[in-house]
């Protein structure tokens, strides 16, 4: 069992008579759900480009909980103000007030269930006074967010390593996300990215709620059935490459890499790669016709 602390980089509150109809016409996944509901998805810009993406979190008919882990703040809330016209609506940034702690191994789902007496259900949060509980997306398998005011966190962190949990940092978390394929936004998919580009069709995107900005985009995609470019998950040994780097097979270039994680002299990165020009089989180079450094891993 192991934990992490950081600071959620998105806490936006958002309350009023509008609340609900507002988020679900900005936001791609569905939040026709009841309260204490805790959905993934993303806001994207007209062209069905990847703006941010967040948890939302149903505190009650018109209050909800706007949380993202690396997209700014400032991005989101831009986003949605842009499109608050007559809506009854009030955005409360409570993003240097957020907290939050990752749980994840062996033994997590006793210790939850310890800590604030159930655990959640995906989909769902369980609130155990300042403090809400969700399933997390930062790692594979089982994981939980508890997400909460400072305060509540010393006590936290001194019963979870008194029972057992380990301290773990940010690089080797990194290092397990990337090479279990599961992107951050803006780091791995962006601006100038489709979500299925990044694979987040089946987790982020509703085809069924109705109108959102961005939807019809959505919908052409999905009747095409295919993108040009994919995120996909690389290796190598010695020098790890830097953010954005080109790769190439042969004269060609046929992506870049987007994060980074390292272990010992192995290095992974999600890189975006172009499904027309590159050859799964043949490695990647840093140069044009350079020596081959990293591999693809065989998708899915």
């Amino acid at each position: 069992m192991r934990t992490f602390k950081y600071r959620p980089n998105t806490l936006i509150r958002a309350t009023g008579e509008d609340a609900f109809t507002f988020l679900q016409g900005q936001f791609t996944n569905e939040l026709r759900q009841p309260s204490g509901s805790a959905t993934y998805g993303l806001w994207l810009n007209q062209k069905g480009k990847v703006l941010a993406d967040s948890q939302v979190m149903r505190i009650s008919e018109n209050e909800f909980l706007i949380c993202s882990e690396f997209s700014p703040a400032a991005i989101i809330r831009q986003r949605l103000e842009e499109y608050i016209v007559a809506d009854e609506v009030v955005l409360a940034d409570e993003t240097a007030t957020g907290h939050a702690l990752a749980l994840w191994g062996e033994g997590g789902q006793e210790a939850i269930r310890r800590l604030i007496g159930e655990v959640p259900a995906p989909g769902r949060f369980v609130r155990n006074g300042e403090l809400l509980v969700f399933c997390g997306r930062r790692l594979p398998g089982d994981n939980w967010v508890l997400l909460g005011p400072e305060k509540a966190f010393p006590e936290i962190r001194e019963h979870l390593l008194a029972g057992g949990a380990v301290d773990t940092g940010p690089a080797e978390m990194e290092f397990e996300r990337i090479t279990a394929g599961l992107p951050v936004v803006p780091a791995d998919i962006g601006p100038g990215d489709l979500p299925n580009e990044g694979g987040l069709e089946d987790a982020a995107i509703s085809y069924t709620k109705g109108c959102y900005l961005g939807q019809e985009v959505m919908a052409r995609l999905k009747n095409l059935g295919q993108v040009r470019r994919q995120l996909r998950v690389v290796r190598g040994r010695g020098t790890p490459p830097v953010a954005q780097a080109a790769l190439y097979q042969g004269e060609k270039k046929v992506g870049e890499i987007r994060s980074v994680g390292t272990r010992a002299d192995e290095f992974a990165a999600l890189a975006m790669l172009s499904l027309v020009n590159f050859t799964p089989t043949a490695g990647l180079s840093l140069e044009p016709v350079g020596p081959v450094v990293m591999t693809v891993d065989a998708h899915g």
